[in-house]
């Protein structure tokens, strides 16, 4: 039950059994992984992970998704500059914002803190937030992404086309890259409505100047048909699924072009 899940959330953070895995994303222009989301596990007393369905709305109802977001952008931001990820042709890692961090006035002093605390490239990082951070928070959440765009950090609008409110949040939020959810994805291929949106918020957000990154593309026909529409960006198990740090240097340094990559071995 929840008090379970609870105790589990506070032993991965007193013991720092949090880990980060990394998701690569590919850049469809520059035929080559480009940037990778940063995702968020914890480990129980064995060693085992458990998956962020069972921990993040715990989390999130306590409070205590404050202490592990925080965790895990420290983790992103000192592995950023431990390996230097530039050489690995790597440009940011986009690190998710939940909806609570995004309503506490703290994140962005903490976050800018942290970056400075690596001597790390603001540009480096990229912050997803969704658009249910919106209603009754936007004030605060606003607040920070001037704070921290100021200071050189950019913005993803995560999981489009599951919210209610999309479109007018896209022009009210000051983000450079949309990322198309899996279920949007999904619906283009199986429902003759849903393509026409798909084609028309595309068509929008290309519009504004902004990128877009398709999340849960798993197949080929799936990659060609993004491909094809003109998306920047794919991310999804067509390429692979989120992986160990050392996994996910090792992958990306084994499928780079050689131009990208420019690690001493």
């Amino acid at each position: 039950g929840e008090k379970e899940v609870e105790q589990l959330i506070i032993n991965a953070i007193e013991n720092d059994w949090v880990e980060v895995y990394y998701q690569p994303i590919y850049s469809t222009e520059e035929r080559r992984f480009t940037a990778a989301e940063a995702l968020m596990r914890i480990k129980d007393e064995n060693g085992k992970i458990i998956p962020p369905g069972i921990f993040i709305d715990v989390a999130e109802n306590n409070g205590m998704i404050l202490r592990l977001g925080e965790m895990v952008f420290e983790k992103v931001c000192r592995f950023i500059r431990e390996n230097q990820i530039r050489q690995y042709g790597l440009q940011y890692i986009e690190v998710n914002l939940s909806v609570i961090q995004c309503a506490y006035e703290q994140l962005a002093d903490d976050y800018i803190r942290i970056m400075e605390e690596n001597s790390l490239s603001p540009d480096l990082i990229n912050l997803e937030i969704t658009e249910s951070a919106s209603v009754s928070a936007k004030k605060t959440l606003l607040e920070n992404m001037q704070s921290l765009m100021s200071y050189g950090v950019r913005f993803s609008l995560d999981d489009f086309g599951t919210g209610q409110s999309n479109l007018n949040y896209i022009v009210d939020m000051p983000v450079d890259i949309v990322k198309f959810d899996r279920s949007m994805i999904n619906a283009y291929f199986e429902n003759g409505k849903a393509k026409y949106v798909m084609d028309a918020a595309m068509h929008m957000i290309h519009g504004m100047d902004l990128e877009i990154v398709s999340e849960g593309i798993e197949t080929k026909e799936q990659y060609q048909t993004m491909e094809d529409l003109g998306i920047s960006y794919i991310q999804g198990f067509y390429f692979s699924k989120p992986l160990p740090e050392q996994e996910f240097l090792a992958f990306i340094a084994g499928t780079q072009p050689r131009s990208a990559v420019s690690v001493s071995r």
